[in-house]
């Protein structure tokens, strides 16, 4: 005799996310962090100290962001720096500078 039709079941693959950190051209470390505040692009590398900022379109991700610092770097068109000793990131995310008296 005939059984139940047994359903199948759908797999649930989790959608892709855009990375947060990204690999620094210079090190080769995953510690490049991008934030984007009214059209520019701030650049910061956590191992290397490596920083450097430009301005974007409105419409641009972190990720299209490094995109454009990627060929910028490679082409030796943008301005680098070094981050200073007195400049760090703290917990909440935003950069502090501490100031001596």
């Amino acid at each position: 005799m005939g059984g139940r039709k047994k359903r199948k079941q759908k797999v649930v693959r989790p959608k892709p996310t855009v990375p947060k950190t990204f690999q620094c051209p210079r090190c080769g470390r995953l510690s490049i962090s991008i934030k984007i505040k009214k059209g520019i692009a701030e650049i910061r590398c956590g191992s290397c100290k490596l920083k450097t900022a430009f301005a974007v379109p409105p419409v641009y991700k972190e990720v299209d962001a490094y995109g454009k610092f990627i060929d910028g770097y490679t082409e030796g068109s943008l301005e680098i720096t070094e981050m200073r000793e007195d400049e760090y990131e703290g917990e909440s995310g935003e950069i502090s500078r501490e100031t001596e008296e």
